[in-house]
C-alpha cells in the first residue's frame, strides 16, 4: 500500500513538512556515494531554516501540552479503544520531548553558534553559482581530508541541537494518525466526494491505494466536503484522469 496525506491546515502541513526534511537528512547520511556531503549541506540548511521560526517553539510546547492533558483525561475515564494508542505509553514520551524544548535555545536566523566554516557554506550554497571547490579551498581542504565517518560525525554534531523539533513533530504526528475515522470507500469513474461535519475541525487526509494501480489521489476540502480525483502518468510524464472504478481507504484525522 501507498499512502498519500493531505494536511487541512498549515499547522499540519508545517509538521508534515518538518518530518519529510528530517527523513531526507537521516537517507542522505546513509548513502556512501561520492559527493554525498552536498546533499547532506543542502538540508541541513533547509531544516535550519524550517526549525529556527521563532513561533515553533511556543507552538510545539502548547500542543504537547493539550495532548498530554488529553491523554490524561483517557486514562481517567478508561475510554481506551482497541488498537488506540496506551496513554501510559504516550504521556512518558510527550514530557521528553517538553522537557527538550524547553531547555533548547534556537533562536531565528540560527547560525550554528557562529560557526564560520557552516556560514560561509550556507552563504556559498545560496549563490548563484553554488558550492564550488574551486571558489572555496577551506570546503575542498574539509571534504578531502575528513573521512566519511568523521564527515557524518560533523553533521550529526551539527543537526543534534535541532533533533528536538523532529522528536516533538514525530509525537504529535503519532498521536493525529492514531485519531482517525477510518473507511473503506469505492470511487466510481475515478472520483470520489465525501461529506464532512462542519461543526468539527479536522487536520489530515489519509487515503491509502494499492501500489500496483500505479495512481495518484488530487484532493481538495472545505469545511463540508472532501472531493478526491484519481490520475496517472502518461509516459510522456502528463497528468491523465482515471476513469476507472476502485477501492481505496479513506481517512480523517484530528488532533
Amino acid at each position: 500500500m501507498i499512502t498519500f496525506e493531505f494536511p487541512l491546515n498549515e499547522r499540519i502541513r508545517r509538521l508534515l513538512r518538518i518530518e519529510e526534511i528530517y527523513q531526507k537528512f537521516e537517507h542522505q547520511l546513509k548513502n556512501t556515494h561520492d559527493y554525498f556531503e552536498f546533499g547532506c549541506f543542502n538540508t541541513l540548511f533547509e531544516i535550519v531554516q524550517l526549525v529556527s521560526r521563532s513561533d515553533l517553539k511556543i507552538d510545539f510546547l502548547q500542543e504537547l501540552e493539550r495532548q498530554e492533558k488529553k491523554q490524561s483525561t483517557l486514562i481517567e475515564s478508561q475510554t481506551l479503544k482497541e488498537g488506540q494508542l496506551n496513554p501510559k505509553e504516550i504521556i512518558p514520551m510527550i514530557q521528553v520531548a517538553r522537557k527538550k524544548l524547553e531547555n533548547i535555545d534556537v533562536k531565528p536566523g540560527f547560525n550554528f553558534n557562529n560557526n564560520l566554516f557552516l556560514e560561509e557554506v550556507k552563504k556559498r550554497i545560496s549563490s548563484p553559482g553554488g558550492l564550488l571547490d574551486v571558489d572555496f579551498p577551506n570546503f575542498r581542504n574539509w571534504a578531502t581530508h575528513k573521512t566519511r565517518k568523521s564527515k557524518l560525525e560533523d553533521f550529526k554534531s551539527w543537526t543534534q541541537p535541532l533533533m528536538v523539533f523532529k522528536d516533538a513533530a514525530s509525537i504529535i504526528l503519532l498521536i493525529l494518525r492514531n485519531q482517525c475515522h477510518v473507511e473503506s470507500i469505492k470511487a466510481k469513474e475515478g472520483k470520489h466526494q465525501q461529506t464532512i461535519d462542519p461543526l468539527k475541525t479536522f487536520d489530515l487526509i489519509r487515503l491509502e491505494l494499492e501500489k500496483t494501480l500505479n495512481i495518484y489521489p488530487e484532493i481538495s476540502a472545505n469545511k463540508y466536503t472532501v472531493n478526491v480525483f484519481f490520475n496517472q502518468l502518461s509516459e510522456e510524464l502528463k497528468k491523465e484522469p482515471v476513469k476507472l472504478n476502485l477501492e481505496f481507504k479513506y481517512s480523517i484525522c484530528w488532533l
